[in-house]
């Protein structure tokens, strides 16, 4: 009989070698031992292996449409079988239960934790607002990625020009045109000053 279970705050699975009222010895493929509480076993098992049940239940996450899950899961607590049978089917297998497990727990804007398996979905203002955030998150880094190939070709963006002075004196190392800078500088091995001569920032 193997296990999938949650051990500090990472999901393993392995073979059960011997097991008690509020824990079991479990062995892992490296061979390792064990000892998770009977609260944190998620899933018994007795086919596919355990490493063959982790990469199908990944791959098995990975196609998951959070908003669609989103939608699907129940107002109260549910746990993550019951999400991925009203996803999959109500016949839904091992892998899939596993797979839904493992894309719950990577989504926190989408589902927050209510419990080892546990989850509640977040309330739709709070998900809209997360959503919008990891968007201009990902703007911001996709601007500073253009911003420095620029600096890399030996051009000078207008917004770092406008900064300059800040990014070599005062520099705000959480803005984003310093991130570009530093970014161009790790990339083309040059010292930030060298780089925004040769961009021609700096006459």
């Amino acid at each position: 009989m193997y296990a999938l279970f949650e051990e500090a705050g990472k999901f393993l699975a392995g073979r059960i070698l011997s097991e008690a009222e509020t824990s079991a010895q479990i062995e892992l493929d490296s061979g390792k031992r064990v000892k998770a509480k009977a609260a944190h076993i998620l899933l018994r098992f007795e086919k596919p292996a355990p490493a063959e049940l982790m990469a199908q239940a990944q791959a098995v996450a990975a196609t998951m449409e959070l908003d669609l899950a989103w939608e699907f899961a129940p107002e109260d607590e549910f746990g993550f079988a019951d999400l991925a049978r009203d996803y999959f089917s109500d016949n839904a297998t091992l892998t899939q239960q596993a797979g839904a497990l493992f894309a719950l727990y990577e989504a926190p804007h989408y589902f927050r934790r209510a419990g080892k398996g546990r989850f509640k979905k977040a309330p739709a203002e709070i998900l809209q607002q997360a959503l919008a955030a990891i968007e201009k998150k990902k703007a911001v880094m996709q601007q500073i990625a253009d911003w420095a190939e620029q600096l890399g070709r030996g051009e000078c963006p207008q917004p770092i020009r406008e900064q300059l002075y800040k990014i070599l004196f005062r520099p705000d190392k959480n803005a984003p045109e310093y991130k570009a800078v530093v970014e161009a500088s790790r990339a083309t091995h040059t010292a930030p000053l060298e780089l925004l001569q040769k961009a021609g920032a700096i006459d």
